[in-house]
Formats: C-alpha cells, structure tokens, sequence
C-alpha cells in the first residue's frame, strides 16, 4: 500500500498542544522501556489507569505513526503522518480523549500518487463521517459546530485494561 499522507492544523495554546505531545513522548519512551509510564499531566485525562488506556487506544504493539509540531506563531499543533504510516484509528480517539471541547474537527488523508484525491475524516463527540467533497466538509462541519451540544453517547473511560480479560 502507498505511503498515506495526513494532516491536522489544530489551533489550540501551548499548553494544549502539550497533551498530544506528551502522549508522543509517552509511546516514545515505552518503545525502549516497556514499564515506562506516561507523565502525570495525563493521568487528569486519561485516568487512573492512563498507561493502559493510552496503549489501548494506541493498538500497542501498535505504532502511532503521527508526529506533532507547535507553531507559536500561527497558535497550532500540526499533526502529520511519520513515514507514510499514520495509525488511523488511534487518531480519533486520542482526539476524543485530549480535546474534546475543540470538536469537531476535520482533516485530510492522501495515498501518495493520488495528490487530487483526498479523504477527509470529522470526528465530533457522537461520531466520525469520512467524506470526499471538501464542499461538504465545511457544510458538515459548520452544521456540527451549530448543533446543540447533546450528552456523549459512549463511555470515554475503559472499565478494563489491554491485559485484562473480559467478565
């Protein structure tokens, strides 16, 4: 499969931009310790059980394939595939996870050959639509931004770990 280019301008501090970081410093230094544990500063979002919850959301032995870089200029985290290989389905959730105030949200994917041919993902609180038309995407988008806001319809925090067996 070609190489899969991604994209993701998310404005948003630095403190913010730090939480995205922090998970990638995570998975970084697990990958060498594998009793590494993330940072205190995401036990407040991921919980007590923050280890266990971001490698299940991850997929370990998963890689993310996503890098991140702050912009203090323009106030965004860009986040981009790493080598063609972006772990598409850990994205959406860690977004649902470290910003769920800035939903929705919408970005790009591109299959290296095909630079006319993008697919873009909206993930909001209660779903992710993947769409072709950018058209729609800004249509889409602005009708979720205008949306009341309803209550989450699914449970954010794991009542079991990656090695956990099931009741």
């Amino acid at each position: 499969m070609p190489p899969v280019r991604l994209t993701l301008e998310l404005a948003c501090t630095r403190e913010e931009a730090a939480r995205f970081v922090a998970v990638l410093v995570f998975l970084h230094d697990h990958a060498s310790d594998p009793a590494a544990e993330p940072g205190p500063e995401l036990d407040g979002l991921f919980g007590p059980q923050a280890r266990d919850t971001i490698l299940g959301i991850v997929g370990h032995p998963m890689p993310l394939g996503l890098n991140a870089r702050y912009d203090h200029v323009a106030g965004e985290l860009v986040i981009a595939d790493e080598d063609g290989a972006p772990n598409l389905a850990a994205l959406p959730l860690l977004l649902l996870w470290l910003y769920p105030d800035k939903l929705p949200l919408a970005w790009s994917m591109q299959m290296d050959g095909h630079p006319g041919e993008a697919v873009w993902t909206i993930v909001s609180l209660d779903r992710i639509e993947v769409l072709v038309d950018p058209a729609r995407v800004r249509a889409r988008l602005a009708a979720l931004r205008a949306a009341p806001r309803g209550a989450r319809r699914f449970d954010l925090h794991p009542r079991r770990g990656p090695g956990d067996k099931p009741d």
